[in-house]
């Protein structure tokens, strides 16, 4: 679980940090500060999950279901507790515009663990 957390924190740290020399750009044109955004977190997201399942030896499936919702669940908090005081955006509005967007973390643990599982049984 320690490890889950920590990888979790680092696919929200970087991405986090890597914004704040880059917020003249989310006023100038915030689509494209959203895509570097999405693009970066996808990146190390990526990078998390393969050094994460690389020492999952059984049950991939539900190491990807279990990694997945701990990640989205971390993210949704550190944004809460770090980004929204910061942006003062209302919580709704955060959703529609970030927060629904850490549901994809979850859709590619559980595609990993999904993949390894059935080439398991192959």
């Amino acid at each position: 679980m320690l490890r889950m957390i920590g990888y979790g924190f680092i696919v929200w740290v970087i991405p986090y940090i890597s914004a704040i020399p880059l917020l003249p750009l989310m006023n100038a044109d915030p689509t494209f500060f959203k895509t570097l955004m999405i693009v970066e977190g996808s990146i190390v997201g990526a990078i998390c999950a393969v050094l994460y399942f690389g020492k999952v030896e059984k049950d991939f499936l539900k190491e990807g279901v279990i990694l997945g919702i701990v990640w989205l669940a971390l993210n949704w908090l550190l944004d809460y507790f770090l980004l929204l005081p910061l942006s003062k955006m209302p919580l709704g509005r955060y959703f529609i515009e970030i927060g629904l967007r850490y549901i994809g973390m979850l859709a590619s643990t559980v595609a990993i663990g999904f993949v390894l599982a059935s080439k398991l049984k192959k």
